[in-house]
């Protein structure tokens, strides 16, 4: 296994990627992870179906890989605004969403370092992703969540055996709960998917995967629900990964909380806080996203942009994906939503497909949706 090592994308402090690190420790920045992200000269472990395939890329040992066989979900033709698209069906992972991608690669990593008690905040989705993936590899599980978090996501939780902690205010209040609890509990490690550079690393094998179901060619579009980041930032990690041109793309977000997209409109090289407003799309809900540079910076690189969706065209298009037979959460239909927007706009899309990443299963937010069934 090649040698990776954490960079701080603020202050350049490095650090090996073996140190049971979260953030930078000089000055509070987020870690990107430098390693050999080139699959033009690595190979691709054809005979196993999950992401693992790709290990030769990924900083964390196949040999010592703990999975659910997650990995090559199905790109599904659809369309959207009367444009044909193909959907990236992460709802269809072991514990229904995208970060079990992260879960995975993140919880290898973390056995490997010794660690055996794991503290997340999550909305839902990646406290079931990292229950799930702790649960398999025998490790325990604590759980920071908003106190509105949808039912069945902490009861997917509570389910892999993860000790859940409702906490009252913003997300980021959630995430400063857990942060102060991992520092308290000196056998306890904070792993963020907002924060950890691993996580992130094991995300950007779904667009590894969409360039191999596209015939190992990008598409020319690929729209991503963002909040904290790790979707967006992760789909710019394998893209770039694989012998092919970087894709545009754009990360969509609700209008209630977009904070990337007030900075990429600005002109600003890292995101400024808001205050998240109300939406149905709660997994993007995040008001102070860590990778907030990174996400800037891969949009300027693939010449793309950040859209901002409301929340009519949000329930609109989410409705128009369940008739399409494509049962997801509302925070999944984001990206589905902002390029509605984009084509009833008549902005200018780049010739060639475009594939929107579909997040997490509508059986995440029963509740929610059940507000918006006719």
């Amino acid at each position: 296994m090649q040698v990776w090592h954490y960079t701080c994308e603020r202050c350049g402090h490095i650090e090996p990627a073996d140190t049971a690190l979260w953030r930078c420790p000089v000055c509070g920045g987020a870690f990107a992870l430098v390693g050999d992200n080139d699959l033009a000269g690595a190979t691709i472990e054809t005979q196993d179906t999950t992401l693992w395939r790709y290990c030769h890329v990924l900083p964390a040992n196949r040999d010592s890989a703990v999975s659910l066989g997650e990995g090559m979900t199905p790109l599904i033709r659809g369309e959207i605004a009367g444009r044909e698209v193909w959907f990236k069906h992460d709802a269809l992972l072991p514990t229904g969403s995208f970060k079990d991608r992260g879960a995975a690669v993140l919880v290898t990593h973390l056995r490997s370092l010794g660690i055996q008690r794991v503290v997340v905040d999550s909305s839902g989705n990646a406290a079931a992703a990292m229950a799930g993936y702790c649960a398999a590899a025998g490790l325990e599980c604590l759980v920071f969540a908003p106190r509105a978090t949808s039912p069945g996501k902490l009861v997917q939780s509570r389910a892999f055996g993860a000790q859940v902690h409702l906490v009252s205010g913003s997300r980021d209040d959630v995430a400063r709960a857990a942060q102060d609890a991992a520092a308290a509990d000196q056998g306890a490690f904070y792993a963020s998917h907002n924060w950890h550079a691993v996580f992130v690393e094991g995300v950007k094998t779904w667009a590894i995967e969409v360039w191999e179901q596209l015939g190992r060619r990008s598409p020319a579009l690929a729209v991503v629900p963002t909040g904290g980041g790790s979707a967006f930032v992760g789909g710019w990690r394998g893209f770039q990964a694989v012998p092919s041109r970087l894709p545009v793309l754009v990360a969509a977000q609700p209008l209630a909380c977009a904070p990337l997209v007030a900075a990429f409109d600005a002109g600003l090289t890292d995101v400024a806080p808001v205050a998240p407003g109300t939406t149905i799309a709660e997994g993007t809900r995040i008001g102070a996203p860590a990778r907030g540079r990174q996400m800037l910076a891969a949009l300027r690189e693939s010449g793309g942009w950040a859209e901002a969706v409301d929340e009519t065209t949000l329930a609109a298009t989410l409705k128009e994906l369940w008739a399409q037979g494509l049962y997801v959460e509302p925070t999944a239909a984001v990206g589905a939503a902002a390029f509605r927007l984009a084509v009833e706009r008549g902005r200018a899309l780049p010739e060639g497909e475009t594939v929107i990443l579909l997040t997490g299963s509508g059986l995440k937010a029963t509740e929610t949706i059940s507000s918006l069934v006719d």
